[in-house]
């Protein structure tokens, strides 16, 4: 293969809706890993979220996590890079919380919620994650109070809001600082410290393997995937995609429930 490293999304490209993996794209994405193609997961999950993929796909090393704030080496178990939000912002972040009725979830080497808020999750437009959150996630009484007795640099904080003008009010508080927001989901705003990208998490993934752009493909389906696929020398848009991210990659292939990351990885494999 001309092609040395893919990067894949998580929800909405790797997964299917429902959460899950087809067989058949577990069957490519090893087929081409034998012929010694490095698969990335390259998601704004953080790594304790990633569990169904080291059930599914143990032969997976390399890890781009909670949108670019960490990239991780599983076989190693070292972190490769990280750039985290400050406590500072941390403490404007949760402030933001407080000025909707939202849900807040907090992202680094674990992933940590609040128990009335999971308890309504399907409000802030979460449900797909009931079962993830429920099986993994730390569940606080009240972030204030945790992140106060545990202060620390943090990947990556997801609001969570009931709505878009909600949504909406959160972003134009926290413009004024130096954070990197990204539009997800419904009415999701993920926040990371600046100049924090997928993009620039594979750019340090493939200068750490040395690994030339030239060959390097991208597979996503959201907003936070397109610094990526400028990153890339090919991008594969999902069917199910915003229609704005599908103008800016290569090529758009089927939906994620009807096996787009397979038809991506076929025509790269047949690429010449």
């Amino acid at each position: 293969m001309n092609y040395k490293l893919i990067a894949i999304d998580m929800d909405g490209t790797l997964l299917r809706s429902d959460k899950t993996l087809s067989e058949s794209t577990i069957s490519i994405l090893k087929e081409v890993m034998k012929q010694g193609c490095e698969i990335v997961i390259s998601t704004g999950r953080c790594l304790k979220e990633l569990y169904d993929i080291y059930e599914k796909l143990p032969e997976i090393r390399y890890f781009i996590t909670t949108n670019g704030a960490l990239v991780y080496d599983a076989k190693e178990d070292k972190v490769i890079y990280e750039n985290s939000i400050s406590i500072p912002l941390v403490y404007k972040i949760i402030e933001a919380s407080h000025r909707k009725d939202l849900m807040l979830h907090i992202l680094d080497f674990e992933c940590i919620i609040e128990k009335d808020k999971l308890e309504h999750v399907e409000t802030y437009k979460m449900a797909s994650y009931r079962e993830m959150y429920t099986k993994i996630a730390k569940c606080v009484d009240s972030i204030d109070s945790y992140f106060k007795e545990n202060e620390k640099t943090i990947q990556k904080i997801n609001l969570y809001h009931k709505n878009k003008e909600d949504r909406q009010e959160s972003i134009s508080f926290l413009s004024q600082f130096d954070l990197c927001l990204t539009y997800a989901e419904s009415c999701a705003l993920e926040c990371t410290a600046n100049h924090v990208n997928k993009g620039i998490g594979l750019q340090k993934l493939s200068s750490y393997l040395n690994i030339d752009s030239k060959q390097i493909a991208s597979i996503g389906d959201s907003f936070n995937d397109l610094s990526m696929f400028k990153t890339a020398n090919i991008s594969f848009a999902m069917g199910n995609a915003e229609e704005d991210v599908k103008k800016q990659a290569d090529i758009v292939v089927s939906d994620n429930d009807h096996d787009g990351v397979k038809e991506a990885i076929e025509y790269i494999k047949n690429f010449e």
